[in-house]
């Protein structure tokens, strides 16, 4: 092995590190660095901020999970909160952290909101406290939250995510992956039923098709599903031999996306389709084309605010122009 490749071992364990279950200290130790990141860029509180959102620029089409609507595109959270799925380039994560300051992630929220855009998908451990500046300011965007079982307490986060106002709750694909993993579908149902009774939509994530085979199996009660979902046909993709669900290289997801829209054709809970553009690798206009024909019911997709505007009239387009036998399920 060259020392190429095992740099990138590394940095593949590293990122495994980071998310797998019950991983409460290195939780800490990415928000934390997070947190440097955000004290060195931030921009004082009387500075942000803090006036009426402008009026709505466009609308686009809602679907409903529970009892809420939300928009058929969705803004990803991960750019926000300085993950980055970007193969061997170590220092992205720290540029989005250096870009994304306050006042960008409340402008990103902004421009999300103005154009259609009403639902982000971030974690209960990383700093929301611009969404809630963007709900004093009267922004109407709806947290969805991902949240991972925990040692000592199963339910800890998930209780979090209510207590901060999540309108909808997940457990993240990682956590529900190691779940199944040992055997513990009785504590997916736990889970999902705790976050029923306390009258917030509960969903299940996964990058593996196998969680959400095992779910509709013991037919549990989910409000949605989020399942990544991306075609293999961009320059790093992974080759044949590689058939793990998340790719030696950090850049696949979906391991088969043809077996992920014949699953999803008969099953009837709202699904929202994550990584459709293989990060970054997939270009949005064909992605979004692909994840709504496949049966998507929604997308979530990681946008900069310059983004913004282009997404939603790439999602606008592929909505107006589908080809899709799945029934609408949200």
């Amino acid at each position: 092995m060259n020392g190429l490749d095992m740099k990138m071992r590394n940095n593949r364990r590293e990122f495994l590190k980071h998310t797998a279950l019950a991983s409460a200290s290195l939780t800490v130790g990415i928000s934390a660095s997070s947190a440097a990141v955000r004290a060195e860029t931030a921009v004082p509180a009387t500075d942000l901020p803090s006036g009426p959102l402008p009026a709505a620029k466009t609308t686009l089409p809602m679907g409903k999970i529970g009892k809420i609507e939300f928009s058929r595109l969705m803004l990803g959270g991960n750019l926000i909160s300085g993950y980055s799925h970007s193969r061997d380039l170590s220092y992205v994560s720290p540029l989005m952290r250096h870009y994304n300051t306050p006042r960008k992630i409340l402008e990103t929220l902004k421009q999300a909101e103005i154009h259609g855009i009403n639902a982000i998908n971030l974690t209960v451990w990383d700093d929301t406290s611009c969404l809630r500046q963007h709900w004093k300011r009267g922004g109407k965007m709806k947290w969805i939250a991902q949240a991972n079982p925990t040692q000592g307490d199963l339910l800890a986060q998930f209780k979090q995510g209510v207590d901060l106002g999540a309108h909808a709750i997940h457990i993240q694909g990682h956590g529900a992956e190691e779940l199944i993993k040992e055997n513990r579908i009785d504590d997916v149902a736990k889970i999902v039923d705790y976050v029923k009774s306390q009258g917030v939509a509960a969903g299940v994530a996964a990058h593996a098709l196998s969680v959400i085979e095992k779910c509709e199996e013991a037919k549990i009660p989910v409000d949605f599903y989020q399942k990544t979902l991306h075609t293999r046909e961009y320059r790093s993709a992974p080759r044949p031999e590689e058939t793990g669900d998340l790719g030696t290289w950090d850049n696949s997801w979906c391991k088969d996306a043809a077996e992920v829209i014949e699953f999803f054709s008969v099953v009837k809970k709202p699904w929202i389709a994550f990584k459709v553009m293989a990060a970054g690798a997939i270009a949005p206009r064909r992605a979004f084309q692909h994840a709504f024909d496949g049966g998507a019911d929604f997308i979530l997709a990681g946008m900069f605010d310059w983004q913004v505007e282009e997404d939603v009239a790439f999602a606008k387009e592929a909505l107006g122009s589908l080809n899709r036998t799945r029934p609408w399920c949200g």
